[in-house]
């Protein structure tokens, strides 16, 4: 990940800097280290510092302006879906049991730089379970990760059920179990 010093006087660099962290890369690891959690208002990206938690989208969106900020707007925020399972995410090996489907497509947000990709949700580096599973990306504005990111999961996952009648769900109950697991990885 390209680095550089956080000079700014806008507010997320200041608020880094106020923490002691003046380098992106540092922000980046900073925010890898807090706990993956849903925050209070999905549209702050800053609760991810004064709440110390976030999930991918958060996490991603607040680096992502941070990059702004900082005159680096090639640090590209990537909305991308992959086909989670229990190879993916072992946690979920009993969810799919009785499923009529083995895997479903979930959205992960993370940076991409140079057409490198990089995950600042934690520090397993689950992208590279994920990486070969990835079936579609797109570059998205950090303010696109509230509304626009679950449109396009929906949009996804309505096609997916689609081209697979023989799954026999709604959307509604697709994005319910979808819930579910994320709800198990949340644990």
């Amino acid at each position: 990940m390209i680095d550089f010093q956080l000079t700014s006087g806008e507010p997320y660099s200041a608020r880094f800097r106020e923490a002691g962290i003046d380098s992106f890369v540092q922000a980046c690891e900073f925010v890898a280290q807090l706990p993956y959690g849903r925050n209070a208002n999905r549209e702050d990206f800053g609760l991810v510092l004064s709440e110390g938690k976030g999930t991918c989208s958060s996490k991603h969106a607040l680096l992502a302006s941070l990059a702004l900020e900082n005159g680096h707007p090639e640090v590209e925020l990537i909305a991308g879906i992959f086909l989670m399972n229990e190879e993916t995410h072992a946690k979920l090996n009993v969810f799919f049991t009785g499923k009529s489907y083995s895997n479903i497509p979930e959205c992960h947000c993370y940076l991409r730089f140079q057409g490198e990709r990089f995950d600042y949700t934690d520090t397993s580096n689950g992208l590279e379970r994920i990486a070969p599973k990835i079936v579609r990306e797109q570059r998205i504005d950090p303010n696109q990760v509230t509304d626009w990111k679950i449109m396009i999961h929906k949009h996804y996952l309505q096609g997916w059920l689609t081209r697979n009648p023989s799954f026999q769900l709604t959307l509604e109950e697709l994005w319910k179990d979808r819930e579910e697991a994320i709800e198990i990885l949340s644990r």
